[in-house]
């Protein structure tokens, strides 16, 4: 949808180019397997979860539910990790050991395209509660 869109020109391109180059730069050429397992550590436990908070809080506020941001975020997050810890370091220790640095960009977004899939779905699965939750939350400061 046009709000995904939004997100990754917005929010997403900018935050992994910057957050991969930065790994790039600290952790040097995937010449090992021990290097492969520091970027791919480092692009799960640092570069995503706060990604992840930033996503759908975005998507809660381009979805005009502002004032349920925090609990948007604390109903997708955990789980959204949790499948990221599976699908992720898989996918980026492909990226850093077999890809080399002229094919990671469509690798990745290749990789982005399957996942964004799922981060979609858990996204929209949710909204018939965030929903109720949102009419709840209006009723209440209208009473």
């Amino acid at each position: 949808t046009l709000r995904w869109g939004v997100a990754g020109l917005v929010l997403h391109g900018p935050y992994f180019f910057q957050g991969f180059s930065m790994i790039d730069q600290r952790l040097g050429p995937a010449t090992s397997w021990h290097v492969v397992a520091k970027k791919t550590a480092a692009a799960q436990f640092i570069l995503f979860p706060p990604y992840l908070c930033l996503l759908f809080g975005f998507m809660g506020i381009l979805e005009n539910h502002p004032n349920i941001v925090e609990e948007k975020i604390k109903e997708r997050v955990p789980e959204a990790f949790l499948g990221g810890c599976i699908f992720w370091p898989i996918a980026n220790g492909i990226n850093f050991s077999l890809v080399s640095p002229t094919f990671r960009v469509p690798y990745l977004a290749a990789s982005a395209g399957v996942w964004n899939s799922y981060l979609s779905w858990a996204n929209q699965r949710g909204n018939i509660k965030v929903a109720s939750t949102a009419s709840s939350v209006q009723r209440e400061t209208n009473d």
